[in-house]
């Protein structure tokens, strides 16, 4: 990645800001699935002061990148504050921050959303803490009747919960002039293609993979869901939805020719044997996968329509229809964000292609700016 790295760490509170970046000894955005997005700063405060200026609830914004190419990647407030003062070293600050996302968790709610679509009442809860919401899904159930219930549950408890159940996923995305949260179908997500594509052992390219790990496990594979459940009006049972199994993500390995044919110039025997190999590996992976079944019977716990049944369905989880996990890391790379995809290019016929990131974290330290992945397909 050209150009010199570049970061920045200000806080601000009632108008206020100051930077931090010369004080910041490491970092890292930790950015899973299902959980606010998380700041872990280590700060030197050789002075004594730092603990007493930083306080719980002022806001932080984090920038990573080059000199030439840089952008915020977290905005979020302080939660905790940890002083250290060891015998012989320097004081010390461990600061933790969430983004907005947080502040969606602090209050349980007991309402109903009735004679809305699901769409509305994303909408509606993320609209009051986000200015900017996308919600993109696959079908767009209502609430006839009774509605939604959110019972007891925090608007982030109850948004994971409809993601879970309607196959999306959540994240947010710090933009120059405010944050936008999304709610978005598993689907589209693979669907779409990649904002970022990584190499391995590839030098001329623009982001390479240092290293990676990947497995794949029958027994992770997700089927499609058949479906039941009880009629809101009537009482009895729903016609069965049964999922369609669509191929989201590419899963092509545009290097697998030109290795092969490395292969078959270091040793032609060797290589002959394996093409007969490869000529079968495929079918005898998928007589195994159809000793799993076609689908799993899923029984929804609540009173619904058979409309939101088929919306369900139609909103068939999408990342991991392969049973695939990976982890890796590479030379920082800000554009990398969990809940979206990446395509990983070069790690072989099997691995190469689109992966969704179920995990990101961004890591600045005395060894410089990395980014780390775990990911599955």
């Amino acid at each position: 990645m050209p150009g010199d790295l570049f970061y920045r760490v200000g806080v601000t509170a009632s108008g206020v800001s100051y930077d931090l970046s010369a004080d910041v000894s490491s970092l890292t955005i930790d950015q899973q699935e299902g959980q606010p997005d998380a700041l872990a700063l280590a700060i030197d405060d050789p002075f004594k002061v730092l603990g007493h200026a930083l306080q719980e609830g002022m806001g932080i914004e984090v920038e990573l990148g080059t000199d030439l190419d840089h952008a915020v990647v977290f905005r979020g407030r302080i939660y905790k504050l940890d002083g250290s003062f060891p015998d012989g070293d320097t004081p010390s600050l461990d600061v933790r921050a969430y983004d907005a996302r947080m502040r969606m968790g602090l209050r349980p709610r007991n309402r109903v959303f009735a004679d809305m679509a699901l769409s509305d009442i994303v909408d509606q809860i993320a609209g009051s803490y986000f200015s900017d919401v996308e919600v993109d899904v696959e079908g767009d159930p209502g609430f006839p009747g009774n509605g939604l219930r959110q019972q007891d549950e925090t608007d982030l408890a109850f948004l994971i919960r409809l993601a879970q159940t309607y196959g999306c996923v959540m994240y947010v995305t710090a933009e120059d002039s405010g944050d936008t949260f999304h709610f978005v179908a598993q689907y589209r997500v693979m669907k779409d293609d990649p904002v970022v594509t990584v190499y391995y052992g590839r030098t001329g390219v623009e982001y390479e993979l240092r290293s990676f790990q990947s497995s794949v496990d029958i027994a992770q594979i997700q089927l499609p869901r058949t479906l039941s459940g009880i009629d809101y009006a009537t009482g009895e049972a729903t016609e069965i939805a049964t999922a369609e199994l669509r191929e989201a993500g590419d899963t092509d390995d545009a290097f697998f020719d030109e290795n092969l044919a490395a292969f078959r110039a270091s040793q032609p025997d060797r290589a002959a044997r394996l093409e007969q190999l490869l000529g079968v590996a495929a079918t005898t992976r998928d007589l195994l996968q159809a000793e799993l079944g076609t689908s799993v019977r899923t029984a929804i716990p609540t009173f619904v329509t058979e409309d939101q049944q088929r919306a369900i369905a139609d909103n068939q989880f999408s990342t991991s229809l392969r049973g695939m996990t990976g982890s890796g890391s590479a030379d920082g790379i800000r554009k990398l964000v969990a809940q979206t995809s990446v395509e990983i290019r070069d790690v072989g016929g099997r691995f190469s292609g689109t992966w969704f990131l179920s995990q990101v974290r961004h890591i600045l330290d005395d060894q410089g700016y990395r980014t780390e992945i775990e990911c599955r397909r």
